[in-house]
């Protein structure tokens, strides 16, 4: 499984191993109870990575701290459930999601999937997608993506990127067609993990939902982190790019240059290619420089809200679309920025240090928030 199909689920919270007790519960505001036993705790120990492993098995200040993070998760996604945000279509679509993820990605583990990802050929998928309930998933998929993040509203999804998430998509379906078939969903290791990642949906929508008051961070909030924060600082990344630019000038590989510089995690691994665009699909200052270039010419520095870039133009050409010829580029670039991340997502440009900067203080306004809901442990 790529990390640009993780992206979407938004993998891993703080889960843990309390080696000394045999049982505990984490009660919510409901009367439910949820459960674990230590044969519970060992497998979600396992999960961890061998460091973290380490570091529960000897520290009891970390066993501790990471006990507590799972008993606010938990206590805050029954909180979650007892409000009904559990049956609202949307949050059950991203339930049933990550399900299938967290099932498809124990299956492909379990039949030996290496780093080129799973046994699933294009045709297979296509044959899926032509099922129209499956296809309906998909168009669903995109929906929601677009409905959670006003950039992708606001804009065309590159034809590029929305056949990577199909592929991935249907990648993660027919694994979790095959995996259940298999039994996999049926590991209590598995289900551990389902449900953990299925807490984090709710009590992140409930947070968002119904606490996004206490969780929004000010104005003066970010200006004071930025400050404490200067290496967010775009002057920076100015610079940088400058000096790339200057290397792209001297005749070094453009291609070569934005892998290893480039922060736009949708064309840094293609070397900067854009594929083919029009007007309108790029943000105003990208398009009106990349327009105004003739093929094999390089641009000066082009600021935008995403950072700065290094255009090189390729081809032009002119299509028919509805009757009416239309300019299309093919263009390479590279962004100086700040980077997505492990977990962004897949189809929004990188954080600028502003959002950075926003999304950590929101994070801590969370954990704070999360702690006034989460009741002490008996």
């Amino acid at each position: 499984m790529t990390s640009s199909t993780k992206a979407w689920i938004a993998a891993g919270v703080a889960v843990v191993f309390a080696s000394a007790l045999i049982f505990w519960q984490v009660k919510a505001r409901r009367s439910e109870l949820v459960n674990l036993s230590a044969e519970d705790m060992a497998l979600i120990a396992e999960d961890q990575s061998p460091q973290f492993r380490s570091r529960l098995a000897t520290d009891e200040a970390t066993r501790k701290s990471f006990a507590e993070d799972l008993h606010k998760l938990l206590a805050v996604a029954e909180e979650a459930r007892a409000k009904g945000i559990g049956n609202k279509p949307e949050v059950k679509r991203q339930l049933d999601l990550v399900r299938a993820v967290v099932i498809a990605e124990n299956y492909f583990k379990s039949q030996g999937a290496g780093p080129s990802g799973p046994n699933i050929s294009e045709q297979e998928i296509d044959e899926f997608f032509k099922q129209p309930a499956n296809q309906a998933k998909f168009d669903q998929f995109i929906n929601d993506a677009k409905a959670k993040n006003p950039q992708l509203a606001g804009g065309q999804i590159p034809d590029e990127q929305l056949k990577q998430v199909r592929r991935q998509l249907g990648q993660v379906l027919i694994g979790e067609q095959r995996a259940i078939a298999a039994g996999t969903d049926k590991k209590r290791a598995v289900d551990l993990q389902v449900k953990l990642e299925q807490a984090r949906i709710l009590a992140q929508t409930y947070a968002q939902e119904q606490l996004k008051d206490k969780m929004t961070a000010t104005d003066q909030e970010i200006e004071d982190y930025l400050k404490q924060h200067p290496e967010l600082d775009a002057k920076q990344n100015r610079a940088k790019a400058e000096e790339v630019l200057k290397r792209v000038r001297a005749g070094e590989d453009f291609a070569k240059l934005a892998k290893e510089f480039s922060t736009d995690p949708g064309s840094k691994d293609k070397g900067g290619d854009l594929g083919w665009f029009g007007h309108g699909q790029m943000v105003p200052e990208f398009e009106q420089a990349a327009f105004a270039l003739k093929p094999g010419q390089i641009s000066d520095l082009v600021e935008t809200k995403f950072g700065f870039h290094i255009i090189k133009l390729d081809e032009r050409k002119t299509e028919k679309k509805d009757g009416k010829d239309e300019e299309q580029l093919h263009a390479h670039h590279i962004l100086i920025g700040e980077s997505a991340g492990e977990g962004a997502n897949p189809f929004a440009p990188p954080q600028s240090g502003k959002d950075k900067a926003r999304a950590a203080i929101e994070q801590e306004k969370q954990k704070k928030v999360c702690m006034t809901i989460s009741p002490k442990r008996s």
